[in-house]
């Protein structure tokens, strides 16, 4: 009886340490935010990868790994239309600057009975021999009736697309492969392709942004970020060594965004071309920027689940919205400034109510403390 009570208590001590040393190496577990969360959106069926607002707030635009492309109401919550033209996975959407349009792109074959791996920075991708090889597309769409209007292949698989601030030239930025990644432009109204901008050796270009005047052009890279000139496509300027993810222009042109690998947001001036904010509470990817329309606010986007806003002019963390175990892909903000949408990896859209989400009293005391 004594030999049996002792084996129970080492047993239970060493079931106490076990649990004591578990306790040590386990992150602790991260609440969702749900003050200002107005909706869900469900329908996708695999990882979101990109939402744009239209140029009137009306229609939210996402597309995802599951291959399509999918239009909502956003006043109403629901779905309008999906959109079925890529046969690999769409990685980004973007509407022209009067709405009528809307240009997607797909990077990636896709493979529903292939688990995704993921490469360096986070890249997800399937092994060649799990998946059916098809062209890259970029495809441009009639937002009124959903039509394809137009198509162009790639060699390499296409991650980012932007239109020009007056509409006339559409822009889509490439992996690295005969051709070291490249930005394509072409002629929204004939198809033409008008420039091949092509980057540094090896490098694929993640994402891409016009400046407000339309006259230069971002790209971001593994190396840092390239400054085109969009007119004659020379390069202006190497920006940074950080391996980069997003960029965005602020609304004013005076100031770009950039989000890497490593987690680091960066502000740089664009009269300088000199580094002007660090914000740095992000950890892992930042897959998404966008600037709010008076130029504010910056919201970012990342893998350790969470979308952060920033007060531009100090570089104050105004707020995070935490989507626990997923990673945030995308995020933007309604036309209006009402609303801010992500993209995550849980499938799932949301919709946020900013002025739930900030409060009278942090607009009022924007260097309150975020965690």
């Amino acid at each position: 009886m004594k030999r049996d009570l002792n084996c129970q208590l080492l047993i239970a001590v060493g079931v106490l340490l076990l649990s004591l040393l578990a306790c040590e190496t386990m992150e602790p577990l991260m609440s969702a935010t749900t003050e200002g969360l107005l909706a869900t959106l469900q329908g996708h069926t695999d990882t979101v990868t990109c939402v744009a607002f239209s140029p009137d707030g009306i229609t939210l635009a996402s597309s995802s790994l599951d291959t399509t492309v999918r239009l909502w109401d956003a006043a109403m919550d629901k779905r309008l239309i999906t959109l079925y033209g890529h046969s690999n996975a769409a990685y980004a959407v973007a509407f022209s600057p009067d709405g009528t349009l809307m240009a997607s792109v797909d990077g990636d074959h896709y493979a529903p009975a292939a688990p995704l791996r993921f490469g360096e920075y986070g890249t997800p991708y399937i092994p060649e021999n799990e998946a059916t090889p098809t062209p890259f597309m970029v495809i441009l769409w009639d937002v009124a009736t959903g039509a394809e209007l137009m198509r162009w292949e790639n060699e390499m698989p296409v991650y980012t697309v932007v239109f020009s601030p007056d509409g006339t030239t559409l822009a889509a930025g490439s992996a690295a492969g005969q051709i070291d990644g490249a930005v394509h432009m072409w002629d929204v109204a004939s198809g033409a392709l008008k420039a091949t901008l092509q980057e540094r050796e090896g490098v694929t270009v993640w994402s891409i942004a016009f400046s407000p005047d339309g006259t230069a052009l971002a790209s971001g890279n593994e190396i840092g970020i390239t400054l085109w000139d969009a007119a004659t496509g020379r390069m202006r300027a190497s920006l940074g060594r950080d391996p980069i993810r997003s960029v965005a222009f602020s609304p004013d042109g005076t100031l770009l965004a950039s989000g890497a690998a490593n987690g680091i947001v960066r502000l740089w001036n664009m009269t300088t071309n000199q580094e002007q904010v660090t914000l740095t509470k992000h950890e892992g990817i930042v897959y998404g920027l966008a600037f709010s329309v008076d130029g504010t606010m910056l919201a970012s986007a990342g893998q350790d689940g969470t979308v952060r806003l920033w007060n531009v002019a100090t570089g104050d963390a105004l707020a995070a919205l935490r989507v626990p175990q997923t990673w945030v892909t995308s995020v933007a903000f309604s036309p209006d400034g009402s609303l801010l949408a992500s993209g995550s990896s849980d499938r799932l859209i949301r919709l946020w109510d900013l002025g739930q989400v900030l409060g009278d009293e942090r607009q009022d005391n924007p260097s309150q403390e975020v965690p």
